[in-house]
């Protein structure tokens, strides 16, 4: 609880003051400034700090911080490509590093580390109908301990869309992974994360959006269906925060509530 009560004292004091961080700009720098926090194809380099803290159904609770990194490139896939319309086409790098720690009562799942990398590299391209995102996703067997990550390389595609509609950001996230290295004693992989999302900022910087990532483990037919809200602002140009909450509905993680809090700095890319 006390883990709690930090995050939450961190966000108040962050969303109530503003001129600590930043100076508000007009109210289009900071609406564009969610803009750009609230889209994942945005042209922007983004360092995120994220702790996830889950009440286990049964009892138990789980902390997740995630560290990750965006970075956009004028550049087709591979930095040494280069677009010829970087307005049109480029890439976006994307890199997240999870550090666990979790208790659960009655198991031998208990431990504290670093968890699987993953990296994904999208080719995005704006089409009148909106921005499309397709490439390469990798995850990296580095986590501590077994019971924090697969132990399997695996890879796959990621794919992602996104559009306006009715005053509206909506769109989807998807990430295939299918195991191809490892532990041969481990199970293999073959699942998909999948995130849908809308948005809507308001005056002020202000956001609200619906972004649950759900996982579908082909290999063993289990889903799992969470549903949450986050709420957010931007402040300037440079950096956003949100809080949110979830509860999974459906699938092995079902009954478990999420807090999160999310801490995203921006730059400008040349």
């Amino acid at each position: 609880m006390k883990t709690i009560k930090n995050l939450l004292v961190i966000a108040v004091l962050m969303m109530s003051s503003s001129s600590v961080f930043a100076q508000e700009g007009e109210d289009s720098d900071v609406k564009k400034a969610a803009d750009n926090a609230t889209n994942p194809l945005a042209f922007v380099t983004k360092f995120q700090i994220q702790p996830n803290y889950a009440f286990k159904d049964g009892g138990g609770d789980q902390l997740i911080l995630i560290s990750r990194i965006m970075q956009p490139s004028k550049s087709i896939g591979l930095p040494f490509i280069k677009s010829k319309d970087p307005s049109k086409i480029y890439s976006i790098y994307r890199l997240e590093i999870p550090v666990a720690s979790q208790t659960l009562p009655n198991s031998n799942l208990d431990a504290t580390g670093l968890t699987d990398f993953i990296f994904i590299d999208v080719i995005a391209f704006k089409t009148k109908f909106g921005l499309l995102g397709v490439g390469p996703s990798l995850s990296i067997p580095t986590a501590s301990s077994p019971m924090l990550g697969t132990g399997k390389w695996s890879a796959g595609l990621a794919g992602t869309f996104i559009t306006k509609l009715a005053g509206l950001r909506v769109g989807i996230l998807a990430q295939q992974f299918n195991s191809f290295a490892g532990d041969s004693e481990r199970a293999d992989q073959n699942y998909m994360m999948f995130q849908p999302f809308v948005t809507k900022i308001f005056k002020k910087g202000y956001f609200m959006n619906l972004s649950p990532i759900m996982k579908f483990d082909w290999e063993q037919n289990a889903y799992n269906i969470p549903l949450g809200i986050n709420v957010g602002k931007a402040f300037a140009k440079n950096l956003s925060l949100f809080i949110g909450t979830e509860y999974v509905v459906s699938g092995p993680n079902k009954g478990d509530f999420v807090l999160r809090l999310n801490i995203n700095t921006m730059f400008s890319s040349i």
